[in-house]
C-alpha cells in the first residue's frame, strides 16, 4: 500500500506560514523597540553633550555655553556619546552611520535676544529677596514713564537754555548799536567843541569820526535783524517739538507751557523795538550826508581864510562870523539814538549761569569725583569681542534682535546686569573695571566710560530737578527774583521771564551735580525730591559757577545708590547694543582665565540628525550574524537647548 503525504507538506506549509508570522511579527515589534531605544539613545547622548557647558561661564554669570571647535567637533562628540549604546549586545544591534549638523546656535547670535532669553530664564529663578517697587510691569511702565518725562522735559530746556541765550545775545547787539551810537554822540560833541574853538582842521577830523560810526551802523542793523530773525524762527521750531513732545504730564505740560509764552512774548516785544531799530539804517545814511555837507561848509571856510589876504593893515578877518553857518549847520545835526528798553545790567551773573552749562561741555569728571579718586587709564581691546561682529553666524531660525521683550522683562534684564557686573567704587576706583559704565558707553577708554556715565546722570537728574522747580512756587520766585536782579529795573518784563527760566535750568543742573557727586560718593539720591531734599540754593549755585567746585554737599540716606541709576539707565537705554556689551564684559572676564576664549564659540542651542544602520535579527540566520543582507538605515533628529520654550 503506497503512503501519502499530503496532510505532512499541508502541515509543514502552515508551521512554515506561521512561524513566517511570528518571526514577521517579532521584527516589527523588535524594530519598533529599536527605533524607540534608537530615541532614548540620542537625546541620552544629546544631554552628554549639552552637559558640557562651559563651567566658568555659568560659575561666573549663570549662562549656559557649550563650548565647540567647530561644527564638525560637535559631531564627533555626538557620535561618540551615542556608540556606546549601539555596541550593547542586546536585541538591537546597530552602528552609527553618519552624524549630521543641521544647525548650531550661538550665543552672539540673534542680535543678542538669545543671551537676553538665557539671563531671563535664570532671573525667573534669581529674583528671590529682591525688594524693589519697580519689580512688576506696572511698576516698570510708572518707571518708564518717570525716565521719559525726565528726558522730555531736558530736551525742551536744552532748546530753551539755546533760545535765552541767544536772547542775550541778541540784547548784546542792541548794545553794540548803542555803543556806536553813543560813539556818534560823542565825536559829535568834541567836533562842537572844535567848532566853538575855531578849530577847522580838528572839527573835519572829528566830523569824519562821526560819519565812520554812523557807516558801521547799517551792519550792525543787519546783525540784529539776522539774531532776531534766528531766534524767531528758533523759538517756532521749538514750539512744534514742545507740543509733539508725548512724554511730559499734565502739571509740567502747564509749567513749560508758561515759561515758553514768555519766550515768544519777548519776540513780540522784540518786534516793536525792531522797527526803531531798522529805521536807523536809513537815518544813518541820511545823516551821513548832512555831516559831508557841513564838511563841505568848513572846507570852504577853511580855504577862505588860508587865501584871504587883508586889503589894509587895518583890515581884520571875522573868523568868528565866518564859521557861524557852520556851527548853526552842525548844532542842526539829528543825533541818533535809542529810545527804548534793553541789555542785560549784571553780565558778571550772567555769565557765570553761562559758565555753569559749560561744564557739560567741558567735562564733569573732575567736578564729581570723590577728593583723592585716581580714575583708571585701562584701555580695552575691542576687536574680536562680540560687539565688534554683531551680525554673528547665520541661522536657520527667523533672526531677531534683544530689546523687544516688555518692560518688566527689561527690568528683570537690568537687574541681572547689576548684580554680575562691577561698577565705579572710589575705594578701588583705580584698579577695578567700570563694567556697568562700559556696557552703557561702549568705549575703550574706562576714563571714557565713566566721564559718559556720569554726563548721562546729569542729564536724567537735571531734567528731573527741573521738573521739581517748574511745579514749586517758591523756586520759581527764586529764580525770578535773581533774573530781574541780572535784567536790571529798566528790563523789559519778557527778558526777565526769559531770564527766569535760563536760571531755572541752571539751577537744575547744579543740583544734578551735587546729585551725582554724592552718587559717587556712596550716597542716595531719591528719584523724585521734595523741597526738603533739595541741596543746592542760588548762592551755591553762583559760587559753584564762579569757582568751579561744590561747595555743598549733603549726604543723603534716602533714595537709590549710584547702582540703583545704573539700573535706571541701562533700562532707559535697553536694546542690542548693551546686551552685546555685557558679552564683551564676559568673554573678557573668562579670557583672563583662559586665554583665547570667545562666546562666538559657544552654542545655546543645537540640532543635528544621527543616521543608524541596523539589521534584521529574525530575518538572518542566526539572532546577530554579521553580514546578511537586507540591513535597514534610520535617521533620528535631535536638539538640544538651554532656554526654555522654542526658538
Amino acid at each position: 500500500m503506497r503512503a501519502r503525504g499530503e496532510i505532512t507538506v499541508f502541515l509543514a506549509m502552515i508551521l512554515l506560514s506561521m512561524c513566517a508570522v511570528l518571526c514577521a511579527a517579532a521584527e516589527s515589534v523588535r524594530t519598533a523597540g529599536a527605533r524607540c531605544y534608537l530615541r532614548t539613545a540620542v537625546d541620552a547622548s544629546m544631554d552628554s553633550l549639552m552637559a558640557q557647558y562651559h563651567r566658568g561661564l555659568w560659575e561666573k554669570y549663570r549662562i549656559f555655553g557649550l563650548e565647540h571647535r567647530g561644527r564638525e567637533s560637535l559631531e564627533r562628540e555626538l557620535a561618540g556619546f551615542l556608540t556606546p549604546y549601539l555596541t550593547a549586545q542586546n536585541w538591537y544591534p546597530m552602528e552609527v552611520s553618519q552624524v549630521r549638523n543641521r544647525d548650531v546656535v550661538g550665543l552672539t547670535e540673534g542680535g543678542g535676544r538669545y543671551m537676553e532669553q538665557e539671563i531671563l530664564d535664570y532671573m525667573k529663578y534669581g529674583l528671590i529677596g529682591v525688594l524693589w517697587d519697580a519689580m512688576d510691569e506696572e511698576g516698570a511702565g510708572e518707571l518708564l514713564a518717570v525716565l521719559k518725562e525726565g528726558e522730555g522735559i531736558g530736551r525742551i530746556s536744552d532748546l530753551y537754555e539755546g533760545h535765552a541765550k541767544e536772547a542775550v545775545r541778541l540784547e548784546e547787539a542792541l548794545e553794540r548799536i548803542e555803543t556806536r551810537l553813543a560813539s556818534q554822540r560823542e565825536n559829535w560833541e568834541e567836533a562842537k567843541a572844535e567848532l566853538d574853538n575855531l578849530d577847522g582842521d580838528s572839527f573835519v577830523k572829528k566830523a569824519e569820526a562821526v560819519i565812520r560810526d554812523l557807516e558801521k551802523i547799517p551792519g550792525l542793523v543787519e546783525n540784529y535783524e539776522r539774531q532776531a530773525d534766528r531766534l524767531g524762527e528758533s523759538l517756532a521750531a521749538s514750539r512744534r517739538r514742545f507740543e509733539g513732545e508725548e512724554d511730559l504730564g499734565t502739571q509740567v505740560r502747564q509749567a513749560l507751557e508758561e515759561e515758553i509764552r514768555q519766550y515768544e512774548a519777548y519776540v513780540d516785544a522784540d518786534g516793536e523795538r525792531r522797527q526803531e531799530v531798522v529805521s536807523l539804517t536809513e537815518k544813518s545814511k541820511s545823516n551821513i550826508e548832512a555831516v559831508n555837507r557841513v564838511i563841505r561848509e568848513a572846507e570852504e571856510v577853511m580855504d577862505y581864510i588860508d587865501s584871504w589876504e587883508p586889503e589894509d593893515e587895518d583890515d581884520e578877518l571875522d573868523e568868528e562870523a565866518l564859521w557861524k553857518p557852520v556851527r548853526e549847520a552842525w548844532g542842526r545835526y539829528p543825533i541818533l539814538s535809542l529810545q527804548l528798553t534793553f541789555g542785560v545790567q549784571d553780565k558778571e551773573t550772567e555769565g557765570i549761569l553761562e559758565r555753569i552749562s559749560r561744564f557739560m561741555e567741558e567735562g564733569l569728571l573732575g567736578l564729581v569725583l570723590p577728593e583723592g579718586t585716581v580714575v583708571s587709564s585701562a584701555v580695552f581691546d575691542l576687536a574680536g569681542l562680540p560687539s565688534a561682529g554683531q551680525t554673528g553666524a547665520e541661522s536657520r531660525r527667523e533672526q531677531g534682535t534683544a530689546g523687544v521683550g516688555n518692560l518688566l522683562d527689561r527690568l528683570i534684564v537690568c537687574e541681572y546686569a547689576v548684580r554680575y557686573f562691577h561698577p565705579f567704587d572710589k575705594e578701588n576706583a583705580g584698579s577695578a573695571s567700570y563694567e556697568l559704565e562700559y556696557i552703557l558707553c561702549g568705549d575703550a577708554q574706562e576714563r571714557e566710560n565713566l566721564s559718559g556715565t556720569v554726563t548721562r546722570l546729569v542729564m536724567l537728574r537735571s531734567g528731573l530737578n527741573l521738573a521739581h522747580i517748574l511745579t514749586d512756587a517758591g523756586k520759581r520766585q527764586e529764580a525770578r527774583s535773581l533774573a530781574a536782579a541780572i535784567v536790571g529795573g529798566t528790563g523789559i518784563l519778557p527778558l526777565v521771564s526769559v531770564m527766569a527760566f535760563f536760571v531755572m535750568t541752571q539751577w537744575a543742573l547744579g543740583e544734578a551735580i551735587v546729585d551725582v557727586k554724592c552718587l559717587l560718593n556712596g550716597e542716595k539720591i531719591p528719584l523724585i525730591k521734595s523741597a526738603s531734599q533739595w541741596q543746592l540754593d542760588l548762592d551755591g549755585l553762583l559760587h559753584m559757577g564762579r569757582e568751579g567746585s561744590i561747595s555743598r554737599e549733603a549726604a543723603g540716606t534716602e533714595g537709590l545708590d549710584y547702582c540703583g541709576y545704573l539700573r535706571i539707565l541701562l533700562f532707559a537705554a535697553y536694546g542690542e547694543e548693551e546686551i552685546y556689551r555685557m558679552m564683551d564684559v564676559m568673554q573678557m572676564n573668562i579670557g583672563k582665565e583662559q586665554t583665547g576664549f570667545s562666546l562666538a564659540d559657544c552654542a545655546c542651542a543645537v540640532d543635528m540628525e544621527a543616521s543608524v544602520w541596523g539589521k534584521h535579527v529574525f530575518f538572518s540566520l542566526g539572532l546577530w550574524k554579521n553580514g546578511v543582507p537586507g540591513g535597514y538605515e534610520t535617521a533620528m533628529e535631535v536638539s538640544g537647548s538651554y532656554m526654555e520654550g522654542d526658538l
